[in-house]
């Protein structure tokens, strides 16, 4: 299986393809044909409205080893071309870009044969679920002539742009410190895939949400994660909440939780020594940029959020009926990757990054292990330069 219900994959061996090579788009095109494996929650719900919805991309073919997730799919964004067999879709010479949105257990074998196959290639976070696989995967996309690009779609949030932007023009001063948290009910949703129960196939909170904001605290402050300290909370699966800690190269600290066992949230906060920021991803109004000697809650702060809002409502309205601000993120992150293949520049989140976000997510699983916080260094290659380049 090759959806979000479950994994089959050559135990981990890649294959070799026999295609009709076609490394560079031809010079005037503006629209890139996309073929998308795996048709799981991801795919359906985020990825496939969102390319939909742009006219630089056309989705010309799935694949999916569920016969059912393979029809529903195909049937309600009407793609004609179905494959039972992935490397059958990497055999279609129509095809320039993939999308790869199986289960992370998959995603190694599956990404290198995509690379084997001269394709431009958007793999889901995470890269994959180990350092070995990661290796391979860097220095295959290295050597070839193809734009391979990690799916963080937070990176192309508004919010998260701006925040960045506001970091980078020293509006905050020194951080200090990052708090963020992202909690759901997701494991109160019936008919959940298993593999998203256990923390060796790539499922709970550290692989699925913790993965987003640790590469978020690279990408915001622009510095490398020195140490990691994790708790975590199994209960009927795996990593159903945690929480982290970590030192900043440039010496702030950062706290994030995460929960697929609670109330709805989704909040980033950054503390610096000038001002304060808050990013919401799942409000469209919900940056804000404050001094730091304002309070949340003092008159100023309250009526500057209510003339905030008051300007945001007609945007908020339309963004509404395209999905909201969260899938917007998914829009703006092909947008990014189609604009990257057609004018034949690098992408923001490389696989470089997904090998810094494993390397973090790894640290939290060894220190929620054992208890005691992790230096990261150890995880990463002697090539890596010293500094976040994010």
């Amino acid at each position: 299986m090759i959806s979000g219900h479950g994994v089959r994959d050559r135990a981990g061996n890649r294959a070799r393809i026999r295609v009709n090579v076609r490394t560079t788009i031809d010079p005037g095109r503006n629209v890139l044909a996309v073929g998308v494996i795996g048709c799981g929650y991801g795919a359906e719900n985020l990825h496939l409205p969102a390319m939909r919805s742009l006219p630089s991309v056309r989705v010309v073919a799935i694949a999916d080893s569920d016969p059912e997730r393979l029809r529903l799919v195909g049937d309600r964004f009407a793609i004609d071309r179905r494959y039972h067999d992935y490397e059958a879709l990497l055999r279609d010479a129509e095809i320039d870009a993939v999308a790869v949105c199986v289960p992370p257990g998959a995603h190694a074998a599956i990404t290198l044969a995509v690379l084997d196959a001269h394709k431009h290639v958007l793999v889901e976070k995470p890269l994959c679920l180990d350092l070995d696989g990661a290796d391979r995967l860097v220095e295959r996309a290295r050597r070839a002539s193809v734009t391979a690009m990690v799916g963080f779609n937070l990176r192309y949030h508004r919010h998260v742009r701006a925040a960045r932007q506001a970091i980078a023009q020293g509006r905050l001063g020194p951080v200090e410190l990052v708090r963020t948290v992202w909690s759901s009910q997701v494991r109160q949703q019936a008919g959940l895939p298993e593999w998203r129960r256990r923390r060796d196939l790539g499922g709970g909170v550290l692989n699925e949400m913790a993965v987003h904001h640790l590469d978020l605290w690279r990408f915001l402050l622009g510095s490398e994660v020195d140490e990691i300290f994790a708790s975590s909370r199994t209960e009927t699966s795996d990593d159903q909440t945690a929480t982290l800690t970590g030192r900043l190269r440039n010496g702030a600290l950062a706290l994030s939780g995460f929960s697929q066992r609670a109330a709805e949230a989704h909040e980033i906060e950054i503390y610096g020594r000038q001002g304060r920021l808050l990013a919401s991803p799942y409000r469209f109004d919900g940056f804000e940029l404050g001094p730091a000697a304002t309070f949340p809650g003092d008159l100023t702060s309250r009526a500057r959020g209510l003339l905030r809002t008051v300007r945001a409502l007609p945007g908020m309205i339309s963004s509404v009926r395209q999905g909201g601000s969260f899938l917007q993120s998914y829009r703006d992150e092909w947008q990014h990757f189609t604009g990257c293949v057609l004018r034949g520049i690098p992408p923001d989140s490389t696989f470089d990054d997904g090998r810094r976000a494993l390397e973090l997510v790894l640290a939290a699983i060894d220190s929620a292990r054992s208890g005691h916080p992790v230096d990261v260094s150890r995880l990463r290659r002697p090539d890596e330069p010293a500094e976040s380049s994010a």
